[in-house]
């Protein structure tokens, strides 16, 4: 008898710890499919904050375009009726509710950034010239972000194609397209960690590329064609003052004394007509970054908007979005 209960007794043990495995096996996955859910949840909802809160932001957009705000300074009222998204950057950033959760909306002129997607060589070479100092290094940024831009693998003289990134062990080979995002020249051949610091917050791959002289920064003016050190003094000079740049002719005829031109003021046709291809006035297109998030260990969503409008009394229409 006593053989037989041992037996029966471990055929227990064994039924008891298959149980215990089973079970803890189905609480795992039930676990791991609950964290999944909340999860899935928590992106919906941070989607939906996010969506509420471009819709918010487009309209205050669309608001000032049709309806100018009041103002006792003269001077303030003629700058929102001829530009209604100046200083866009310090009035549509901020957090906003959605549904009593915070959402935090950071805004930005596109005019004050130099597109990498349609600057031409000549226009990154002078960007990165301004920038670094370095005639030889900005000539190899320059020609290698050409390089991985065009569709062919004919390497510019100090440029590189797939066969230099292959050899030199990079992590990343260049796309012959156009860049996805900024981040992307983190992996551009000739680029270090100091450079691209330097660099990224003047640059961007979103927007029609055009110029806004009366907010880009000094570096991203450097890079319009036909950019000379007296056309950027009057430049600097008109915004020191408070002036505003409503046409290409304050900045090419303004008189000096006795009424002549500074030196250096005067321009050909081309060269203006090339600095009116390349530039604008007003503040054409914003890009919009939403940042929302239901709870403290929540992975944040993040979706960016570019807004554009055609002027004073138009529509704010969204022409790029992406998560």
């Amino acid at each position: 008898m006593r053989p037989r209960r041992g037996v029966a007794l471990l055929a227990a043990l064994w039924l008891v710890v298959a149980i215990a495995t089973v079970a803890l096996q189905f609480s795992m996955e039930a676990k791991e499919r609950r964290a999944l859910g909340i999860s899935a949840s928590e992106r919906g909802q941070q989607r939906a904050l996010a969506l509420g809160a471009l819709a918010y932001a487009q309209a205050k957009l669309e608001y000032a375009l049709h309806v100018a705000p009041s103002s006792d300074n003269p001077n303030i009222a003629r700058l929102a009726a001829s530009d209604p998204w100046s200083n866009v950057d310090s009035l549509y950033t901020g957090t906003v509710q959605i549904d009593s959760t915070p959402v935090s909306i950071e805004a930005h002129d596109l005019g004050e950034r130099l597109n990498i997607n349609t600057a031409t060589e000549t226009e990154l070479q002078q960007f990165f010239s301004f920038l670094l100092s370095d005639y030889t290094k900005s000539t190899q940024l320059s020609q290698a972000i050409m390089d991985w831009r065009d569709a062919d693998s004919v390497k510019r003289p100090s440029g590189a194609e797939r066969d230099d990134y292959i050899k030199a062990e990079m992590l990343a080979l260049p796309a012959n397209t156009l860049f996805n995002d900024v981040s992307d020249l983190k992996n551009l051949m000739g680029m270090t960690p100091d450079i691209y610091a330097q660099i990224a917050p003047y640059l961007t791959t979103r927007g029609a590329g055009q110029i806004n002289l009366n907010d880009a920064p000094v570096p991203v003016l450097r890079s319009l064609p036909g950019m000379t050190d007296a056309t950027l003094n009057m430049i600097l000079q008109l915004r020191s003052q408070g002036r505003r740049i409503s046409n290409l002719g304050q900045i090419f005829s303004s008189p000096a004394r006795g009424g002549r031109p500074l030196p250096g003021q005067l321009a050909s046709t081309a060269a203006v007509n090339a600095l009116q291809g390349r530039t604008e006035l007003n503040v054409v297109q914003v890009e919009l970054t939403i940042t929302s998030r239901v709870g403290p260990q929540a992975q944040p969503t993040v979706l960016i908007a570019v807004v554009s409008n055609a002027g004073p009394g138009t529509n704010a229409n969204i022409t790029t979005k992406k998560w």
